[in-house]
């Protein structure tokens, strides 16, 4: 088990069952969190103004914030990514022992989204992105979009690698690229950009079937 400083911001006290081996600092006081966090998680009905609150408090050194939702609601949603949430989990829709995976990941620097919240997040992004810069070939390398292609079906970093024969920093590192050419902050946000401009993309090991 890795060893993460994990603070769980939980206004009732309740704790999440799969994150007990994490051993998280559990309060309802927003003051739990640290900016040397390895991640932070939101607990609650509608965490959104505790990921307000964290941005407000600590800016551009706010730790990675991990929202687990108990129930959806889409403008809370939007209100987390707005203040810089880096996923986005509802715990209805996602299996709670899934959760503790999603914080390992996102103190990996990886992004976790629930359907619902990844399909609020890009309608959302529609009207904004009415007319986007297009993403062209000349700037995105071929390894590139092998990266964000198996990105955007949900594959994780080390799958990414595993598949590519390539390490994990090498991953990091074209997604740093990625992330810089596209003008974007976050995995999220690269994802919900590249869907919005490319054909949906295949899953590892399934062929391209040649048209008739």
């Amino acid at each position: 088990m890795p060893s993460l400083s994990v603070a769980l911001v939980s206004h009732d006290g309740a704790q999440p069952p799969s994150l007990s081996p994490l051993h998280p600092r559990v309060t309802g006081d927003l003051s739990v969190a640290r900016p040397f966090d390895d991640v932070v998680v939101c607990y609650g009905h509608r965490p959104a103004a505790d990921v307000r609150e964290l941005h407000r408090t600590f800016g551009a050194s706010m730790p990675a914030v991990l929202v687990a939702a108990r129930s959806f609601d889409q403008e809370d949603v939007i209100t987390a990514f707005d203040h810089g949430a880096t996923g986005y989990l509802v715990l209805t829709q996602t299996p709670e022992f899934c959760l503790r995976g999603a914080v390992i990941a996102t103190a990996n620097g990886e992004s976790f989204l629930s359907p619902a919240a990844a399909t609020t997040l890009l309608r959302h992004m529609q009207p904004v992105a009415a007319a986007p810069a297009p993403i062209h070939s000349s700037t995105i390398t071929p390894r590139e979009r092998q990266i964000m292609e198996l990105l955007a079906t949900g594959h994780t970093i080390t799958e990414i690698a595993g598949h590519l024969r390539l390490t994990g920093k090498t991953v990091r590192n074209n997604l740093s690229n990625i992330y810089a050419k596209l003008q974007v902050r976050r995995q999220s946000e690269a994802i919900l950009l590249w869907l919005g401009h490319q054909p949906q993309p295949e899953p590892l090991g399934v062929a391209r079937q040649p048209r008739s």
